[in-house]
């Protein structure tokens, strides 16, 4: 990968994204792996 400019500061960035109609905040997070439970009843029903 190579980088190809720094933009700063990041309202900066945020203006240019959104001028551009492309979402200008980080997607919502989810945690990696369900929940044990979860997880146990989906693992349970497979058999």
């Amino acid at each position: 990968m190579r980088l190809l400019a720094a933009i700063q500061p990041p309202h900066v960035t945020q203006a240019i994204l959104d001028c551009l109609e492309l979402p200008s905040r980080a997607p919502p997070t989810a945690p990696a792996v369900p929940d044990a439970e979860e997880w146990a009843s989906d693992f349970d029903a497979a058999l």
